[in-house]
C-alpha cells in the first residue's frame, strides 16, 4: 500500500491515523550491555479537531493546536546486544502528543521486550519527544527526538535496571488516515 501524501501545513479534521515508523532507540541494561537498536512498526493516533487558538475564532497553522492520544505502537528490531526488541504502548500510562505552529511535543509511556534475556521493562516516566514539523500528522524525515534519558524498570522486580538514552525517529509513512464524522 503506497503512503498517504499529506498536504504542508494543514490542519487535518478529526481523524484516525496509522503510521509506519522507524526510530533508533539506544538502550543500556545492567549486566546485559548498551546497544542502538532500529526498529520498524507502526504507530496509531486518535486526533482531535483543531483547537482554536487563544483569541482567535478559527484554526489556523500558526496558532491551532493538534492533539492526539497515541493507541497503539507496535515496534520490532533486532539487536547484536540484547536479541529480539519489541516496543509497544504502556496502557498503564496515557500518551499524548500535541502540535502547535509545527511545534511537535509527544509524551509516550513504553514497555520494552527483551525475550532473550528474560526482560519486560517500563518507562518509569513517559519518553519526552519534540520536533519542528511541516504536517500534521508529522511524515517523512521530521526528525523527533527525545530530550532526555529515562530509566527503565523491570515489570517483575519493580527495580530500574536500565536507561533508555535516546530515541531518535528516522522516518514516518501515513499509510491509514480515517475523519471521524460527526454524529
Amino acid at each position: 500500500m503506497p503512503a498517504i501524501q499529506v498536504k504542508r501545513h494543514t490542519l487535518p479534521p478529526a481523524g484516525v491515523d496509522v503510521v509506519e515508523i522507524t526510530i533508533n532507540e539506544t538502550y543500556e541494561v545492567d549486566g546485559v550491555g548498551k546497544d542502538t537498536v532500529l526498529l520498524k512498526g507502526e504507530l496509531e493516533a486518535h486526533r482531535t479537531v483543531p483547537l482554536v487558538g487563544h483569541g482567535k475564532s478559527a484554526a489556523d497553522w500558526e496558532s491551532a493546536t493538534v492533539a492526539a492520544q497515541f493507541t497503539n505502537l507496535s515496534l520490532t528490531g533486532e539487536s547484536k546486544v540484547f536479541g529480539p526488541v519489541r516496543v509497544t504502548l504502556d496502557r498503564s500510562v496515557p500518551s499524548f502528543g500535541v502540535v502547535t505552529a509545527g511545534k511537535c511535543a509527544a509524551s509516550i509511556a513504553m514497555r520494552v521486550a527483551m525475550p532473550q534475556h528474560g526482560l519486560l521493562l517500563h518507562s518509569a516516566e513517559p519518553v519526552q519527544l519534540q520536533s519542528t514539523v511541516d504536517t500534521v500528522p508529522p511524515i517523512g524525515d521530521e526528525k523527533t527526538t527525545s530530550i532526555a534519558p529515562v530509566k527503565l524498570v523491570d515489570a517483575q522486580s519493580k527495580r530500574a535496571v536500565g536507561t533508555l538514552h535516546k530515541a531518535v525517529v528516522a522516518w514516518r509513512d501515513l499509510m491509514v488516515q480515517k475523519a471521524l464524522v460527526q454524529q
